[in-house]
């Protein structure tokens, strides 16, 4: 009598197959577009503070030169004024109040629409 044959269970293949192999190619395009969007958006955000922070040096410099003239200088010839420094454009007024000025330097920024205004109260007793 004849033996049944014995069946081998086939052999499973070890590695990875095409199409897992495009998931995870289509998975780490993913990630990657995503790490170039977020970069590029904090290098934007970054070059806004660095032009901020010239407008602010620039607003600075002209109040602290404008704060240095006598009350009477302030009211004579510089009540306004126009500038442009590196980039950022300022202008400025000075107003008369009641024994006090009121400087405002307004700067406008590159690439920004909003204009930022600084201002100070001088006490005048001259």
């Amino acid at each position: 009598m004849k033996q049944p044959a014995v069946v081998k269970p086939r052999r499973t293949r070890d590695g990875v197959t095409l199409v897992e192999i495009l998931v995870a190619v289509l998975m780490l395009t993913v990630a990657v577009g995503g790490l170039l969007s977020s970069s590029a958006a904090v290098a934007n955000q970054m070059g806004g503070g660095v032009r901020q922070t010239v407008a602010a040096g620039v607003a600075q410099a002209r109040l602290d030169s404008l704060t240095s003239l006598s009350c009477a200088q302030l009211a004579a010839g510089a009540a306004t004024g126009y500038s442009s420094t590196r980039g950022v454009k300022e202008s400025w007024t000075v107003t008369d109040g009641r024994n006090i000025k009121t400087i405002a330097v307004n700067i406008q920024i590159p690439r920004r629409t909003k204009t930022l205004v600084y201002s100070m109260v001088i006490p005048c007793r001259d």
